[in-house]
């Protein structure tokens, strides 16, 4: 039998970085799908341009889009041109939750319905990997094959180029990693065998008929006696869902090793994750309805939250590799523009990093190399909060507005105190015993005569992070697929290229101290809080917050503890730092935990090599254990990323530490070095707690 070389040609979307959101979306509008459909159209047996379900969905209900235009997409549905997979975008799976997930699903399912086509196929590119939680879904959904293309500098999880990925309700999917967004596939005893004619970020289809004229003339060449055709992933898949059996099983979960990037905009994200609480609320309420408009236009501006692109890229708009100083970045920002020296005798070191890492004499990006430009392609980013919001009933819009008002993280003087809080001391309550360290976190706590916190751990302690150079070289040693092609981008992607510069950016972690307090106890509640400081020099050199109020409200019958950690007047810091709330409870057997991904158990210890194992997005569930302390959770409801057994950024050892040595929430980190926020300076408010019976 006559092999066959399945060609599926597609491009990476990014909803952003590589220009405004709002442009890149112009440009598939106006020229991608347009060119796309006249290539189809002139080579209708060479030409299938596959893309994620949004866009077409996107493209259709546009209001700017022509009748005809949109007849004429359908015609190239019809005649097969235009093929979309059945995920929307490519997503960070972590940060969503079952019930978004299923309506991204639900995207390409509509459309299946309305063109009678069957899609099977699904893709998703950059992002390293993803959650086992997914799998039930999709395969639900009918979905039978993901391709994951690795961007080409990200660790690369160890697991098989193609296995299937079985989660513990028996689904399963077919996933096929690529080393880059789309590689040539052979493999001995297949007859069929795919090539991705793939285009990288937002580059859209090839430029005419003539160029795909001409690779089909060279792969004849390279590929002799071997049925070249262009294809969808749909027909590959169907070809290999047929070898499934013969394919390596993974029953673990891989995770998603970009995750942390979602704690660049804590502000956007608990807005989020406070809009996704009232989505479920109108539902099991019957206030919404999942087959109604309302819940749709609302979710789609949800679900893009999610996608991948947070930013524009740090190589065009911000090739800065001097101002990191708190004073030199506030007059850097306050100038706005980048200039260069262009004197290759006269550089330093800032400017020659920059003439590596970017064209410095294309004098059209002069414009774009702008701060505030930068900070532009994050608040679009953040403005998908506002479009979900403006998409609800009046109703449930007055109720999402109220629940995101930034009033909540105001704080407020102390007032009434009659009792200060005591660290050391300890404080007996109806079968619970507190003690309080030096920073307001508990240092002692033990219910029913289970101590749940020993060695040094404490929950609700607030610590800050920095990081340095030595930080990043030793995880790009670890993480980053450097090569000759990609250093020049992956160096200021990954890192923060230029800090070695400067002694004073060091590692360290600092702790505030307790600056007044109060304990109030009335019936059965009792409520701590803290008035938290950190000395005077830290918040001048590094930014950190000038108030923070870290507050404890202890129901002693139902044995739980509702925390809340607010922050007020933090500046904007372009060093990489990080802040954490440790929530640490000690437990006799700590493989008991479990994380909650997609409102998924899964088990922390159970994560493959090169996935992710040092911080994980979880949803509101957050860690559960059953044990014999009895049922305990950690909840974290603002804030999704946990870190277990340690302070986990730019840590990609592959250990797996127990929770025993600790659990850790991050609240805000600006370690990526592009796409994701560079630096924050909202107001917050982060609520987290436990459950202990």
């Amino acid at each position: 039998m006559k092999k066959k070389l399945h060609v599926v040609f597609k491009t990476h979307l990014d909803i952003g970085f590589t220009d405004l959101a709002e442009k890149v979306t112009i440009k598939y509008l106006d020229d991608f799908i347009p060119r796309a459909l006249t290539i189809g159209e002139a080579l209708p047996k060479k030409f299938v341009w596959t893309t994620g379900s949004w866009l077409i969905d996107f493209y259709l209900n546009h209001p700017e889009v022509t009748k005809k235009d949109k007849k004429r997409m359908e015609q190239a549905i019809k005649n097969g041109i235009i093929k979309w997979h059945g995920l929307p975008v490519t997503i960070h799976t972590e940060l969503m939750d079952r019930r978004l997930f299923e309506y991204g699903l639900s995207i390409s399912n509509a459309l299946d319905l309305k063109y009678n086509q069957q899609t099977i196929a699904a893709k998703m590119t950059d992002v390293p990997g993803h959650s086992i939680a997914i799998v039930p879904l999709m395969a639900q959904a009918g979905l039978k094959y993901l391709h994951i293309g690795v961007n080409a500098s990200s660790a690369i999880p160890n697991v098989s180029e193609m296995f299937v990925w079985r989660a513990k309700d028996g689904s399963e999917v077919i996933v096929h990693y690529a080393q880059d967004y789309g590689e040539t596939f052979m493999h001995d005893g297949w007859q069929d065998m795919l090539y991705f004619a793939h285009s990288h970020d937002n580059q859209g289809p090839p430029k005419d008929a003539a160029e795909v004229t001409e690779l089909f003339a060279e792969l004849a060449e390279e590929y002799p006696g071997v049925e070249v055709v262009a294809s969808s992933l749909d027909e590959f898949a169907k070809a290999a869902w047929v070898k499934k059996d013969t394919l390596p099983v993974i029953e673990e979960e891989i995770a998603d090793s970009w995750i942390h990037g979602v704690a660049s905009d804590p502000k956007k994200v608990a807005d989020y994750k406070i809009l996704l609480d009232l989505r479920d609320t109108w539902i099991e309420s019957g206030a919404m309805a999942i087959d109604s408009q309302e819940y749709r236009d609302f979710s789609e501006q949800l679900m893009l939250i999610a996608e991948h692109t947070w930013g524009g890229n740090g190589n065009v708009f911000l090739p800065d590799y001097r101002n990191y100083r708190l004073a030199d970045f506030k007059k850097a920002r306050e100038k706005d523009k980048i200039t260069f020296n262009h004197n290759r005798n006269t550089m330093d070191f800032a400017d020659l990093m920059a003439l590596i890492s970017t064209n410095i004499d294309n004098k059209a990006d002069a414009n774009r190399r702008s701060y505030r430009l930068y900070e532009a392609t994050w608040e679009e980013q953040r403005d998908y909060v506002n479009k979900a919001i403006t998409a609800l009933s009046n109703g449930h819009r007055k109720e999402a507005l109220e629940a995101v008002d930034n009033k909540r993280t105001v704080i407020k003087p102390l007032e009434n105190i009659t009792e200060d809080v005591v660290p050391g001391k300890t404080y007996q309550f109806d079968g619970i015993s507190l003690v309080f360290s030096t920073t307001g976190g508990l240092n002692q706590l033990e219910i029913n005569g289970h101590n749940l916190l020993k060695d040094g751990k404490e929950f609700g302690k607030l610590s800050y992070e920095r990081f340095d150079f030595a930080n990043y070289n030793n995880y790009l040693s670890k993480y980053s697929r450097l090569t000759n092609r990609t250093s020049s981008w992956a160096l200021v992607d990954f890192a923060k290229r230029g800090i070695e510069a400067y002694q004073e950016i060091r590692h360290e972690v600092l702790v505030p101290s307790i600056e007044q307090s109060s304990i109030k106890c009335k019936g059965k509640a009792v409520e701590v809080n803290f008035d938290l400081v950190f000395k005077a020099h830290e918040q001048e050199q590094w930014g950190v917050p000038k108030k923070v109020r870290l507050t404890y409200q202890i129901n002693l019958i139902m044995k739980e503890i509702a925390g809340s950690l607010k922050w007020n007047d933090k500046q904007a810091n372009r060093m990489p730092e990080a802040y954490w709330l440790e929530t640490s409870l000690t437990v006799a057997n700590p493989y008991r935990w479990k994380m909650s991904k997609l409102n998924e158990k899964l088990s922390p210890y159970n994560v493959v090599a090169n996935g992710n194992r040092n911080i994980h997005a979880l949803t509101k569930e957050g860690l559960t254990y059953q044990g014999i302390e009895g049922n305990l959770t950690i909840n974290s409801f603002d804030a999704p990323l946990f870190s277990f057994g340690r302070r986990g950024l730019l840590n990609f050892d592959n250990q797996q530490p127990s929770l025993n040595d600790g659990i850790y929430v991050n609240l805000y980190n600006n370690t990526w070095g592009t796409n994701f926020p560079a630096w924050f300076e909202d107001d917050m408010l982060f609520r987290f707690g436990a459950k202990l019976a």
